[in-house]
């Protein structure tokens, strides 16, 4: 776009505050979406003028487009630009954003503004042989609005911190099960082979499925449906059959697809709704629903009898202490309070509030859970807030963090949801969960602790506390994401 800039520049002149960093074009409604930044400190000055840059914006573009401009304010405060730098890190190469911290980063905001990353000699060196360091420093001159410096400082490696880094244990979470000694597998008899040389190992529950893996299930087939599809390279328009089914065991339920090979279409008269197999295949992320759900790619099925077995049930320990997010202890604003009344509190139950952020707010399907923020009560006082982003499964994509207002380096490093939840049930393990609206928010929670088989708590509608109208307005006042909401309705209980 540094063409395009300079185009602007000579045409309309007297814009220099503002700079273009991409245009998307969607060609089936003849729209132009420019994206740009802005000097926040002429914030008013952008509102005042920008129909004015809209218009100079049209003059370089096919005047049959329809033009959109979205531009955002930026100021260079140091935790900006670092925040910047990672993110440019995280798309233009994940071998260096891997190996550097927020702390190696240190930045120098002002009139000279500099960036001074700290890193190992082989990264240091694979960033100069690819011009990292130069394509770093263009970035943020164009996307900051500023002439950055950019430099590296070398550090020999630790080997001992090294080694010791890779040979850690990945923690796993503790689990206890009512019958320790049956485990969690299902054996069902009478198997007869159907597609692929008999099954002969045990089937894993279906609720225990919550990663990619090669897997054996069983279940009781359902909503059996056949479609056909063009492959790639087909001639004369060959069509192929695919089946798409759900498989039931009664501890969950999986959506399926098995792809029909051309020697193996005798095989489709064994996939009856009804029908009970165990089969073989891959356990991956259903690309389609894209809300972290998973899918089974059936490669090899067995026909077998219905499995008379009493699922083991499993809930999760409480940790000793938390592993991936920290509760921070809220600290009220004293000073506010000097001239204000005490009322008394609309409940001194101990209650935690929670909010959530997904890539969708469709109740239906509400996509994937990006964002989980809460604030405790006790006594009528907020004593306790929790609040991290979540790493979703599948790809958010930048439209999808555009309309959430969240970055790739929000989400980028941050824990998954069956590393941080585990933490949030510690956090209002004993408390009666409350949220607004309640059933989004409580189906949304409820759906990823049945994945992990942590127990629900008491819940509550905070409807019943006060008026929807006044939870509604405390809402939109709040700025500080999840944790600001769920604090902005935790003042309305406290009366604070």
């Amino acid at each position: 776009m540094n063409d395009f800039n300079e185009r602007f520049a000579k045409s309309a002149g007297n814009f220099a505050y503002i700079r273009f960093l991409s245009a998307k074009i969607d060609a089936s409604k003849l729209k132009v979406t420019v994206s740009a930044v802005y000097d926040k400190e002429n914030e008013a000055r952008f509102t005042k003028e920008k129909a004015q840059i809209l218009e100079e914006l049209k003059k370089l573009l096919p005047p049959s487009a329809r033009v959109e401009l979205s531009a955002t304010a930026i100021s260079r405060t140091p935790s900006e630009i670092v925040r910047t730098v990672l993110d440019y890190l995280s798309k233009e190469s994940i071998f260096v954003y891997s190996s550097i911290n927020k702390e190696d980063i240190t930045a120098i905001a002002g009139d000279n503004p500099i960036v001074r990353l700290r890193v190992s000699e082989s990264i240091g060196e694979y960033m100069e042989m690819n011009g990292l360091v130069e394509k770093l420093r263009s970035y943020l001159s164009n996307s900051m609005l500023a002439e950055f410096t950019v430099k590296l400082e070398k550090r020999s490696e630790d080997m001992a911190e090294v080694i010791e880094r890779l040979s850690a244990e990945t923690y796993r979470p503790r689990f206890t099960y009512e019958r320790p000694d049956e485990g969690r597998t299902i054996d069902p008899r009478g198997r007869t082979p159907m597609c692929g040389n008999i099954i002969t190992e045990k089937a894993r529950y279906i609720s225990d499925c919550i990663r990619p893996d090669y897997v054996t299930l069983y279940g009781t087939m359902s909503d059996v449906k056949e479609h056909e599809y063009t492959p790639k390279n087909a001639k004369n328009e060959e069509k192929r059959k695919y089946v798409t089914f759900f498989l039931d065991d009664t501890t969950g339920k999986i959506r399926c697809v098995f792809f029909v090979r051309q020697k193996s279409e005798s095989v489709l008269k064994y996939l009856q709704n009804g029908a009970y197999i165990i089969a073989n295949g891959n356990l991956d992320y259903d690309a389609r629903l894209n809300d972290g759900s998973m899918q089974f790619n059936v490669r090899r099925f067995t026909g077998c009898d219905k499995a008379d077995f009493v699922p083991n049930k499993v809930v999760r320990l409480v940790d000793d202490k938390y592993r991936f997010v920290t509760p921070v202890k809220y600290t009220y604003r004293t000073q506010d309070s000097i001239y204000a009344e005490q009322k008394a509190p609309l409940t001194d139950e101990p209650i935690v509030i929670f909010e959530t952020l997904t890539t969708s707010r469709h109740l239906a399907a509400f996509g994937e859970l990006v964002e989980i923020g809460a604030a405790k009560i006790r006594d009528g006082r907020i004593i306790e807030t929790f609040g991290t982003f979540i790493r979703p499964l599948g790809e958010v994509s930048e439209e999808v963090r555009t309309n959430l207002g969240i970055r790739l380096s929000d989400i980028t490093g941050k824990p998954s949801f069956d590393e941080a939840l585990p933490d949030f049930f510690k956090f209002f393990d004993g408390y009666t969960l409350t949220a607004f609206p309640y059933d989004f928010h409580m189906k949304v929670l409820g759906t990823y602790l049945d994945k992990l088989h942590i127990p629900m708590p008491s819940t509550v509608d905070m409807a019943n506390y006060t008026d929807k109208a006044t939870l509604k307005s405390a809402r939109q006042k709040s700025t500080g994401r999840t944790v600001g909401a769920a604090i902005a309705l935790a003042k309305i209980l406290t009366n604070t």
